[in-house]
């Protein structure tokens, strides 16, 4: 079972808490794939909305948009922000086995498949290949184990510029790792002392496939420095950190 009192703790600060990837997307990739899959008259479904970040692309491009969390006082944040007519709100726990009331042409998992239990992670898969029509797409956005590690070492990039001995920056950024990093093979880091699922890029597409999909198209969403390293410097430039974005297709 996913922790229903840790999200709903974070329901008054969200946005301070939590990463929403939506509104911190450096090169708009995620609102450009919303554009290229919306039809007239399409359905589409946002499961693990959280407060609602996609909300305003998804109402604005679709007939019918279904916002489903099992974490209750997410979904009132995200009602009481967005007043949409053409969204409905459902609360639903994504890993039981018991079907969503609704399937949609286009289905949205953003940052929902984190959970450090994989079988968590395949029943939330699993809800929404049940969700998404025959022929219909998918958009997957997940945490990237390559960006992780991508941080610590421009964290010891930083150190070196602050004339800290590399040696000493090394071993330094490797204790951090150590501490954060709690399992480089199953990917399970500790962001916000939040156990979290980061997967790499062939990982996040053999999961989906192995789930039913047919993966259409893999990009990078990037998001600045400042989310990852406190007081990022100015000269820390591209590339920048960044979760994957992946397209596929159920057929």
């Amino acid at each position: 079972m996913m922790n229903i009192k840790y999200w709903n703790s974070l329901a008054s600060d969200f946005e301070d808490n939590v990463l929403e990837i939506a509104n911190h997307d450096l090169q708009g990739v995620i609102e450009e794939q919303i554009e290229r899959m919306a039809k007239e008259g399409a359905v589409a479904a946002d499961l693990g909305c959280g407060t609602g970040s996609l909300l305003p692309y998804l109402s604005n491009k679709f007939d019918k948009v279904y916002a489903v969390d099992y974490a209750d006082e997410l979904l009132n944040v995200a009602k009481k922000k967005y007043k949409y007519k053409n969204v409905e709100y459902i609360c639903h726990d994504l890993i039981s086995k018991k079907s969503l009331p609704f399937s949609a042409d286009v289905t949205f998992s953003v940052n929902s498949l984190i959970s450090d239990k994989h079988a968590n992670r395949q029943a939330i898969a699993q809800s929404l290949w049940r969700s998404t029509n025959k022929q219909g797409f998918s958009m997957v956005v997940v945490p990237s184990l390559e960006s992780v590690t991508h941080v610590y070492q421009t964290l010891v990039r930083c150190n070196v510029r602050q004339q800290i001995d590399r040696r000493e920056a090394v071993s330094d950024i490797t204790h951090l790792y150590k501490n954060e990093v709690i399992s480089p093979v199953d990917g399970i880091v500790s962001i916000g002392g939040t156990l979290t699922k980061c997967f790499t890029r062939e990982e996040i597409t053999v999961f989906l496939s192995e789930i039913g999909f047919t993966i259409e198209d893999v990009q990078r969403v990037e998001y600045a420095w400042d989310e990852e390293i406190e007081d990022a410097p100015r000269w820390l430039k591209e590339p920048y950190p960044w979760d994957w974005l992946i397209i596929s297709r159920k057929l």
